[in-house]
This record gives C-alpha cells, sequence and structure tokens, in this order.
C-alpha cells in the first residue's frame, strides 16, 4: 500500500509537472508571438534607418527618408500585428481556406476557385509597371522579416497547429481581390434574378418589382427617376399560386457592404478648407479591416505626411489626409458585372461566338484540405470569362467582371498621398485599380468633388441589368473608360456632396455606371437633407451627422400601424396590442436608440411585413431556378412593398393571407410574439436585439478563447436606413472627418482596436470612443513606444 502511495505521489508530480511545463510552452508561445514596439532591429531593403512609433492606442507613425523604405517598414509593422489577418485575406480570394479550416471551407473554396484570383493576381503582378512592382517587393521584404523576427509564429497558427506561410507579391493583389469578393458580386445573383422576374411574371410586373427609382432618390445633381406603376391584370400566373407557403423566416437586417461620404466646401467650412466626411460600412470582426498608419518620407527633397487607414496586406493609405487633400470611399454599386447566356452546340462542346464556333477551355484547380487529402476541380471557361452554371431554362451562363481583367488592381492608388488638389485626385482616380468607389475629395484650397476610383468597362448594345447573349458581337464590352470620359462632380453651387451606395447622378454619367443593385437612397437622402439644415460646418458638425439615428425611412410605417392597424376596433380585446399603440403614440420622433420599444416594433414589422408579402412568390421562383434571391434586390423592394400595403389590391394572386388586414395581423403578431419571449414588452429595447457581437474569427471555433479575443457586447444605436449604420456585426469600420491642412482638428473612430493580439497593451482601445460616438483624434497622440528599423 506505502509503495502504491508512493507511486501515486511521484505520478502525481509529473503529471503537475507537465501541466505547468505544457502552459508554459504555450504562455511563451502566446507571449513570444507579440510585436516588438521597442528597441533596433536592422531590415533588408532598408536604405536608410525608419523610426516606428506608436500612440498609446498603438497608432502607428512611421518617418522614412523614402517611399520604399516606408514600404518595407509598413510591411513589417503589419507582419507583426495583423499576419493572420492577412493571410485570411489572400486565402478567401484564392479559395485555400480549406488549408487552414479543413472540409467546413471546402464548399467556399471550390465557388471562388471559379474566378481562378491566384492565377490572375500573378498575372498582374506581371504586367505592372516597374516602380509598383519595386513597391510591392519592398513591402513583402518588410513583411516577411516582420513574420520572421517574431519570437513566437502568430498565436492563431499555435491553436490551428498549422506553420504560417510567407508572404509573396501576388497575395498583395488576392488582399485587394478580397475587397471585391465585399463589395461587388462574385456570381450575377442580382441579375440573375431580375431575369427570372421577367421571364416568369411578363414586363409589367417586372417593371413593378424593379422600379427606376422612388421617392427617396437623393442624387446629388437632384434627378429623380420614376417608381413603377401597379400591375393592373391579375398577377402573378394563377399556376404559381398552387405553390406551398414557406416558412416565414424573418430578416434581421437590409446591410450590405457599403459606406457613407460627403463633403462640404471652403465656403461653408470653419477652416476655409474642406471637410470631408467618411464612414466605410463592413462586415466588423477582430481585429478591425483596417490599421492606422501616418507614413512620412520624402519625395524629390519634399517632405510628405499622409495620415489615415491602411488595409494590412496592401502598402499605401486606403483613406485618410495629407494636408493638400482628404478623401474617403463608399461602394459605388455600379454594374461592373454581367451575365452571358451561352448557345451551344447540339453535342454541347462547344459555344457560339462572333467568331464562330470555340470549344471551352478546362482548367484545374488543386485545393489543399487540412487533415485531408487534397481535391482537384475543374473550372470551365470561355473567351469571356468562367461558367458560374444554368439558368432556368437550363441554359449555360458564363460571368463577364471586371475582377478578371488586368485593370483589376494596381498601386496607382498610392499617388493620392501626394495630390495636392481634386483634380489630381479625378486623374488618379480613373486609372486607379480597386473595386469601383465613390471618391469623395477635398483640398486646402476649399475645392471638393465626386468621381468614380476603379475601371469602368464600356457596355455595347443591350448589356445592362439583364443577362444576354454575345454570340453575335451585338453586345459586349468594349475599352475601358479613358480619365476624360469619366464622370465626376466639382463645387457644386450648394458647396455639399454626398453619397452613401445609392444612385448619385443621372443622365450620362450614370448611363456609364450603371446600376448594379444601389441601396434604397433613404440613408444619402437623410444625409443630405441634414447637410442642407446647416448653414457652418465644424468637424462636430459632420460628426453629429455621421451620428443620426433618426429613423426617417420607417415614420410612415409607424404611421400606417397606427391608423391602418392598431385601430380601435383591431386593438380591443388585445392587450399586447393595446400597449404596442402605446409606445408608437407616444413620440412622433422614431430613433434607433438602445432604450427604444417603439422602433424596434416598427422596424421588424416592416421585414415581417416584407417577408410575408413576398412569401409565396419568393417560393414559386426558386422551385423554378435554386439562384433566386430577394435579398438581392431587397432595396428595391421596398417601394413596389409600400404601393401594395398601402393601395392593397386584389390582383396580386400570391397574397399569402385571406385578407390584407389579416396579413397585417399575422406580420404584428410575429413581430410582438418574438419581442415577448420570456420577457415583457418593455424590456424588448432596440439596444437588447441589436447588442454587438463583435468576434475573432477563431472564437466561433474555440469558444472558450472568445471571452479574451471578442469586444465586450454592448446595446448598440443606429441601424441600416439611417446615416448611423450599426448592427451586432456590422457598421462603421471607420468614421473619419477631417479638413486638410487641419488635420489636428479632425476626428477619427475605430471599432476593436489596432491590435490583433489579446495580450498587446492597446488591445481594445478606441472601441469604446466608437461605440459612444466620442470624438477621439484623428492624427496620432504623444509617442508611447518607439523603436528603429535599421538598414544593412
Amino acid at each position: 500500500m506505502t509503495k502504491l502511495r508512493k507511486f501515486i505521489i511521484f505520478f502525481g508530480f509529473i503529471l503537475i509537472f507537465i501541466l505547468i511545463a505544457g502552459s508554459a510552452y504555450i504562455y511563451s508561445q502566446i507571449d513570444g508571438s507579440l510585436p516588438q514596439l521597442e528597441g533596433k532591429r536592422t531590415l533588408l531593403g532598408l536604405k536608410k534607418a525608419v523610426q516606428v512609433d506608436r500612440d498609446e492606442q498603438g497608432i502607428v507613425t512611421i518617418i522614412a527618408e523614402s517611399r520604399t523604405d516606408a514600404a518595407v517598414a509598413l510591411g513589417y509593422v503589419h507582419a507583426q500585428e495583423r499576419f493572420f489577418q492577412m493571410d485570411l485575406l489572400r486565402k478567401n480570394s484564392a479559395g485555400e481556406l480549406s488549408s487552414l479550416f479543413g472540409e467546413l471551407a471546402l464548399d467556399y473554396d471550390k465557388r471562388i476557385r471559379q474566378h481562378r484570383f491566384r492565377d490572375r493576381a500573378r498575372k498582374i503582378v506581371s504586367h505592372l509597371p516597374k516602380e509598383q512592382v519595386a513597391f510591392l517587393k519592398a513591402y513583402t521584404q518588410g513583411v516577411n522579416q516582420g513574420l520572421k523576427y517574431m519570437n513566437a509564429k502568430p498565436f492563431e497558427y499555435l491553436l490551428l497547429q498549422l506553420e504560417p506561410v510567407e508572404w509573396q507579391e501576388e497575395d498583395t493583389v488576392l488582399a485587394v481581390f478580397s475587397m471585391y469578393l465585399d463589395l461587388q458580386s462574385s456570381d450575377g445573383k442580382r441579375e440573375r434574378t431580375l431575369d427570372l422576374l421577367r421571364s416568369t411574371l411578363g414586363d409589367e410586373a417586372f417593371a413593378f418589382l424593379n422600379p427606376k427609382g422612388s421617392r427617396w432618390d437623393a442624387a446629388v445633381d437632384g434627378t429623380v427617376f420614376p417608381a413603377g406603376k401597379m400591375p393592373e391584370l391579375p398577377w402573378p400566373s394563377a399556376t404559381a399560386s398552387t405553390v406551398e407557403p414557406p416558412t416565414a423566416v424573418v430578416a434581421k437586417n437590409d446591410f450590405l457592404p457599403g459606406s457613407n461620404n460627403w463633403a462640404v466646401s471652403g465656403q461653408v467650412s470653419a477652416t476655409k478648407s474642406a471637410i470631408v466626411a467618411n464612414d466605410m460600412h463592413l462586415g466588423i470582426r477582430v481585429p478591425n479591416t483596417w490599421f492606422r498608419a501616418s507614413l512620412e518620407f520624402k519625395v524629390d527633397d519634399q517632405r510628405i505626411k499622409v495620415t489615415g487607414t491602411t488595409l494590412p496586406g496592401a502598402p499605401n493609405i486606403i483613406t485618410g489626409s495629407n494636408g493638400h487633400i482628404a478623401w474617403g470611399y463608399t461602394n459605388s454599386y455600379g454594374d461592373w458585372s454581367d451575365v452571358i447566356e451561352l448557345k451551344l452546340n447540339e453535342a454541347g462542346n462547344q459555344y457560339l461566338t462572333p467568331d464562330g464556333w470555340r470549344s471551352f477551355t478546362y482548367v484545374p484547380q488543386v485545393i489543399a484540405i487540412k487533415d485531408k487529402p487534397s481535391e482537384e476541380i475543374m473550372v470551365q471557361e470561355t473567351i469571356w470569362g468562367p461558367v458560374i452554371g444554368e439558368n432556368h431554362l437550363s441554359q449555360p451562363i458564363v460571368y463577364r467582371w471586371v475582377a478578371h481583367d488586368l485593370e483589376a488592381v494596381n498601386l496607382n492608388q498610392m499617388q493620392l498621398e501626394q495630390a495636392k488638389t481634386v483634380d489630381e485626385a479625378f486623374a488618379i482616380a480613373a486609372t486607379t485599380g480597386i473595386p469601383a468607389q465613390n471618391l469623395m475629395v477635398g483640398d486646402n484650397q476649399g475645392n471638393i468633388g465626386w468621381t468614380i476610383m476603379g475601371p469602368i468597362p464600356q457596355k455595347i448594345g443591350q448589356v445592362g441589368d439583364l443577362p444576354t447573349d454575345w454570340s453575335t458581337g451585338e453586345n459586349a464590352w468594349g475599352e475601358y473608360l479613358s480619365a476624360s470620359q469619366y464622370p465626376k462632380v466639382k463645387n457644386p453651387v450648394n458647396n455639399r456632396l454626398w453619397t452613401g451606395n445609392s444612385r448619385v447622378v443621372g443622365g450620362e454619367m450614370y448611363e456609364k455606371i450603371g446600376n448594379g443593385g444601389y441601396a434604397l437612397g433613404a440613408r444619402s437622402q437623410q444625409i443630405r437633407d441634414d447637410l442642407m439644415a446647416i448653414d457652418h460646418f465644424d468637424e462636430q458638425a459632420l460628426l453629429d451627422v455621421a451620428l443620426d439615428d433618426n429613423a426617417i425611412f420607417l415614420t410612415r410605417w409607424q404611421q400606417f400601424l397606427l391608423e391602418r392597424v392598431l385601430t380601435a376596433d383591431n386593438i380591443a380585446n388585445k392587450p399586447l396590442w393595446q400597449e404596442a399603440k402605446r409606445y408608437l403614440s407616444q413620440s412622433t420622433t422614431l430613433q434607433a436608440s438602445i432604450d427604444s420599444v417603439a422602433y424596434r416594433i416598427v422596424r421588424n414589422f416592416r421585414y415581417e411585413m416584407r417577408d410575408l408579402v413576398f412569401s409565396d412568390l419568393t417560393k414559386s421562383l426558386k422551385q423554378l431556378d435554386e439562384s433566386f434571391s430577394l435579398r438581392s434586390i431587397r432595396h428595391q423592394i421596398e417601394t413596389p412593398l409600400w404601393q401594395l400595403v398601402t393601395q392593397q389590391p386584389d390582383n396580386f394572386m400570391l397574397r399569402p393571407e385571406d385578407s390584407w388586414q389579416a396579413l397585417f395581423a399575422k406580420a404584428l403578431d410575429s413581430t410582438l410574439a418574438e419581442m415577448t419571449e420570456n420577457q415583457p414588452l418593455s424590456e424588448a429595447t432596440w439596444g437588447q436585439q441589436n447588442t454587438s457581437n463583435i468576434q475573432h474569427p477563431l472564437s466561433k471555433a474555440v469558444p472558450f478563447i472568445g471571452r479574451w479575443l471578442d469586444m465586450p457586447n454592448m446595446p448598440l444605436a443606429g441601424d441600416s436606413y439611417m446615416p448611423r449604420v450599426q448592427g451586432t456585426d456590422f457598421g462603421a469600420s471607420e468614421r473619419m472627418i477631417v479638413s486638410p491642412g487641419h488635420e489636428e482638428r479632425g476626428i477619427f473612430h475605430m471599432p476593436t482596436s489596432q491590435a490583433g493580439h489579446p495580450w498587446s497593451p492597446y488591445y481594445g482601445l478606441g472601441h469604446k470612443d466608437w461605440t459612444d460616438g466620442k470624438p477621439s483624434a484623428f492624427l496620432p497622440g504623444e509617442t508611447k513606444y518607439s523603436m528603429v528599423l535599421l538598414s544593412y
């Protein structure tokens, strides 16, 4: 017994030692993956020493003698702070996420491999000007040395039990391709959905469901497009009404990658310079998409200082100010892709082109899968692009997309760092290869301007919103537009410009841009009206616009509920309806504030109504083509939805209830039932539903580490159809308000923080300013950490 006790004690000590040793190893690895903040480091590729300063929040200032040295240093810093994020960006667009996450990512990788972005990235790098290739090489050198000189690999790879792979020049192009995937359609779903609507419902119903404009139009040139006319004949066809109604699914939001930006000229600003405001709306995760930096370098003995956001994976400032100009972006939602219908020969192995029959090209793609054998797929291609499937008539369809061309990506955007005027920025925009954006720019002379930044293809024939046949040559893409052909607006008479992902201009400029799925203009209209209500601007006035959470868009839905649904007869013997009416009647001003019960009622009722009204139609169309997506046209559908619920026509044959009043009652009952599940209505506030859920990608896979990686859950004001766009994990990935030449007055918010490492001293710093809307400085603060990168 004594021997057994000694053995147990001995074994216990061994086990404790193993646990301590294992814990010490894990601790050392996690601690060793922190970035170096102070001291010195010698780097290959530097011509002269570079100083790297960080303030309390980790905002970086890089002081170099040349732009190339600044690129090396920025690459080094990006790798030390955010390498795993960079790895996700390149693997996301390359269709290589399965190498990190195994079979969970395999279906996604297969879809993305249709675009062969890694092959395209290599080709783009081989065609870039020598100067841009030199910047890519310098940045790549910096990245790989930043990774090399970490005392341990980034902690994410420890959890995944993988080794990080070095950066390549093509990976920066892949990082930009990931932004294409975020900001533009990769599958033509909207165009395919519109085609199914038109071919199934007929021209009259299609025009009604696909209106050109609405009462929410807010173009900067004042153009207004008409809404659709209610069909006079019964629609859809009676045969479509025989389908079984689907289970209603509540759509929780109408967020789309986009943004707000606006500018005021020096004629109405406190600085006499322009003031530019920008908040870019993206999915928000830990770490944030952007990394804040200030770069100082010399060009021809002139000292340049440019401050703003960078994208880890790319060597340039994305949005910011250089003392001469300030600039920002919103997603343009122009028509940058087209679906092509193929004509096949009898054997089905050739397709018709203007030059005759051609055989398909097949390109093998090998997908590496973590802990599994690799899989090979074949990508079927044509002269126009990859085959992406079949339409509802079993006709093969091809995707023509700007992202597939050499013009898609270049580093011309870097020239904005040195631009001095709005006109110079216009010229740069017309040659830049990025997903086409609404560029909002102002200069220190007080000028403001808007244009498209990114490649614009010239469309020939009937190419537009709907799929077309390109076999005769009558429909095609021509050359990309030249700088002189680009749409632009400069110094409007009202001294104000604004965009919010809706249509910006009409006429010939609109014809060049097209419609790739614009947002409803409600958000842009509210920004416009806020700007017009102010005579004189400073930075705080523009921040107030950015934080406007008044629900102007939903006011008519509030009145509809009060006047058409919550009538005296309808609420009799319904205590919950009576309580809802009290909340809606308390104030005529509806606001997406965290304590509002009324806002949550109105908002969710509208979503229920939309889903119910179109539920049977959606089900019947999905039976014809699985690619049908009401979500892809969700913004334009507001106009016909409002016409239907207010006019209540009898000729809409797919109404899912016997009467319109029954439909309204079902939507309200469902809304209130969800809000009062296990709680009284008084506790069902908007903040309760709209509580932040900002997570690190790994916290979902390894839940117990989420408490250290994720941001705290907090109720958030704002929503989709107002300037303060905010959802649980979507919203302003940054807010920037800056007047060029007066950067010290500027304001900047960013969720999460600079850091990608949870043990970083500035992990999470700045996040509360973002949630609370508290003004915080655009420029980096006082230096707290300083290091020097030395040249060999």
